[in-house]
């Protein structure tokens, strides 16, 4: 069985044509057809249905498709590392990231990247917005929080713990709530996509407590520096506060609670053809990341 019969299946799947197919790889449409014609009856099996307007798969087709596909991304994975190695990459790679994670996180992983390959140029947008990445030009995404934009590939990079924080003045103003229900007596501040409340992995079987936040913001810096001024109680990186509880600028709330973890993932618009400098830079920034004090690497 010629395993570049199974690649042209797997393209022709993709662009859901066999013309379409053609013309992106250059070849005749006859000899794509010619050559799945050939792994069929090596197969002993149909795996398209064909017709003038429609191009479907078999079951058995589904079933080879799906078992193959993650085998060839990560030949091709393979392949990029080893000419990554005989050749210096060049380019340039745009990323886009929420600011504080460039600032305190990945400052230090888009250093050593950088210093690693003189070749590589990097344009860096800190923005909490959600960029689209295939109408900017942008390579890679790094977002906190659920994924919504389904077209996009997603790699699950970490989890970051974190709890509820109040300075000393606003509990003697308001008091300290004492179990998640009490957070709907007082005022909570939130980043600007939460928009109904937060979930608390061992309360009310997962299940959130609504909150109407009198404050939302896109920047964690500017939300801590609002609990700082006694506005409300806040939702932070554990890391991000740990020095400000034991100075006692701020007050860990509901210690007993767990609050469900914030997932942090990379995103880009397709893993066919993937950017050899997205994949360089994301083995870069997996393996400095994996003793990060503000994550759980996955």
């Amino acid at each position: 069985m010629n395993l570049n019969d199974i690649r042209l299946f797997i393209h022709v799947i993709e662009q859901n044509s066999f013309t379409a197919a053609a013309e992106q790889l250059n070849l005749q449409k006859s000899t794509i057809s010619r050559r799945i014609a050939q792994l069929e009856d090596e197969l002993g099996v149909r795996l398209l249905q064909r017709t003038t307007r429609k191009l479907s798969l078999t079951e058995e087709g589904h079933d080879l498709y799906h078992r193959c596909l993650p085998l060839f991304n990560e030949l091709s994975h393979i392949t990029d590392q080893v000419a990554a190695r005989r050749h210096e990459p060049k380019g340039r790679l745009r990323i886009t990231m929420p600011p504080e994670m460039g600032i305190f996180i990945m400052n230090d992983v888009i250093g050593s990247f950088m210093e690693q390959h003189p070749g590589i140029q990097l344009d860096v947008e800190l923005s909490a917005r959600l960029v689209d990445l295939v109408e900017e030009g942008i390579d890679l995404a790094l977002r906190v929080g659920e994924l919504v934009d389904s077209s996009l590939i997603g790699r699950k990079l970490a989890e970051s713990e974190i709890a509820l924080y109040a300075s000393p003045a606003y509990l003697m103003r308001h008091g300290t709530p004492e179990t998640p229900a009490d957070l709907q007596q007082h005022s909570c501040i939130a980043g600007l996509l939460n928009h109904t409340g937060w979930a608390f992995t061992n309360w009310n079987d997962g299940k959130q407590v609504n909150l109407d936040f009198r404050m939302r913001a896109n920047s964690l810096s500017f939300c801590r520096e609002m609990i700082l001024q006694n506005i409300g109680i806040g939702r932070m990186p554990k890391a991000f506060c740990e020095e400000m509880v034991k100075d006692g600028k701020l007050v860990h709330l509901l210690e007993n609670y767990h609050l469900q973890p914030v997932q942090i993932h990379a995103l880009y618009p397709s893993r066919r053809h993937l950017n050899p400098r997205v994949r360089l830079f994301i083995d870069h920034m997996l393996s400095m990341i994996k003793d990060h004090p503000w994550l759980i690497a996955q």
